[in-house]
């Protein structure tokens, strides 16, 4: 017998826990993913003094990601001094669009929740669950193996 959930659904809270962070999957709404990310508590939860040059050379497509920062840097600049659940949150991003997924329908926004160190991650452009499911898991094993 098939289960029917209503929008949004998540059949039973999707959880994935790397070296990094913990990530929960709060909701899949039409083509909109919500997640909260938890750096673990010896992870770092910012991007300062970390080396992510090696993560954009297996992912160059993120040179070409933008970001409202409000002072004009480059995605690469911002991401060396950001969240790491933003830099995640474009690591997704990207990909969302290797999959074949046209850039243009793709968004993408990292927020600090109320919970300390949890952010709420959202991803706009999947075409399913399980599409998003592959790009989490690819995505921190990306960020863990570069040793953030």
């Amino acid at each position: 017998m098939n289960t029917v959930y209503p929008t949004p659904c998540v059949p039973s809270p999707q959880r994935w826990t790397s070296r990094l962070a913990v990530v929960t999957l709060h909701s899949f709404s039409g083509d909109t993913l919500r997640l909260y990310y938890e750096p673990q508590p010896t992870a770092p939860a910012r991007t300062d003094g970390l080396d992510i040059a090696p993560l954009f050379e297996v992912l160059p497509g993120l040179r070409r990601h933008r970001c409202d920062n409000g002072q004009h840097r480059s995605f690469f600049d911002e991401a060396r001094h950001t969240e790491t659940a933003h830099l995640f949150e474009h690591v997704l991003i990207e990909l969302l669009a290797a999959s074949g997924q046209p850039r243009s329908q793709i968004q993408g926004a990292t927020n600090l929740d109320e919970a300390p160190r949890r952010y709420r991650v959202k991803v706009s452009g999947w075409e399913s669950v399980a599409q998003a499911e592959d790009c989490i898991e690819k995505a921190l094993h990306l960020l863990e193996s570069r040793e953030l």
